[in-house]
């Protein structure tokens, strides 16, 4: 069976690329590559867009760190097989050495397809990209504290002086959101953190909350300049006017996994 593919990867780091040249070649002896814009020109490429490849490949590679796999999450709906050559890689599948390995899996039907929840964002009304780990609204200078309100569905949930809030997907409760004091989620459940940042209050917990319901963010009048992070990429100044909404998206992030369980993955990863 044919398959179309599709390759991003972190073009500044070398053994990415020179990994990134490797899967290229060994995938298009299976069917079609879309490579993506910023690693094209690296390995000779021809360049393809991320609504490029969201539109015509089966399947997604990429090449990096988690970082890379929420870029490419940002913009792609397909499901993504992560092959780690970054740090400690938490949401790729499997490390460089056995890349190729994995491919080879991937092309004789043996791995299974995992739905995650993303969240949606909207910011005076207006749709932001989706997270796939967080929202995090944040004091954009370093030591001056926000005061803000918490909603959830219309329901004030908290008052509070802090440096921020994050609201996390299940998928983000292993990253910025533990690094708080936040749970760990099992992935296959349908909701998300409210974990406040550094609040100025013993009883500031953090919550969790069904995917379906509204949670809006509204900064009090002290607050001194205040930012929206998407995933760590995408970053709005906010203001004491802004509305911002967020709730479960309709899309999802996919990915491809060999079986290792999520408890497993948090074992070997986090507990080292």
């Amino acid at each position: 069976m044919t398959m179309t593919w599709g390759l991003v990867c972190n073009p500044s780091v070398k053994r990415s690329v020179s990994l990134a040249k490797d899967v290229a070649e060994f995938l298009r002896e299976h069917g079609k590559v879309f490579v993506e814009e910023a690693i094209a020109s690296e390995i000779q490429e021809k360049g393809s867009s991320f609504k490029e490849i969201n539109k015509n490949a089966d399947i997604v590679v990429t090449i990096g760190g988690d970082g890379t796999i929420l870029m490419a999450m940002s913009e792609i709906e397909k499901p993504v097989f992560a092959i780690n050559s970054g740090g400690i890689g938490f949401l790729s599948e499997v490390e460089s050495k056995y890349a190729l390995d994995g491919l080879k899996q991937i092309i004789d039907g043996k791995y299974n397809i995992e739905e995650r929840a993303k969240l949606k964002i909207t910011l005076d009304g207006k749709r932001l990209p989706d997270a796939t780990n967080e929202v995090t609204i944040q004091t954009a200078r370093i030591a001056k504290i926000l005061y803000l309100k918490i909603f959830v569905d219309d329901e004030l949930i908290e008052s509070m002086g802090a440096d921020g809030v994050i609201i996390a997907t299940p998928t983000g409760s292993t990253s910025y959101s533990l690094s708080v004091g936040g749970p760990i989620m099992d992935p296959t459940v349908n909701a998300m953190i409210i974990a406040p940042l550094a609040a100025f209050k013993l009883s500031a917990r953090p919550w969790v909350v069904p995917l379906d319901r509204k949670v809006g963010v509204h900064l009090l009048p002290k607050s001194k300049e205040t930012n929206l992070v998407i995933d760590g990429r995408f970053l709005a100044p906010v203001t004491q006017e802004s509305t911002i909404v967020v709730t479960g998206s309709e899309k999802k992030a996919r990915f491809i996994r060999f079986g290792e369980s999520f408890y497993q993955m948090v074992r070997l990863k986090l507990m080292r």
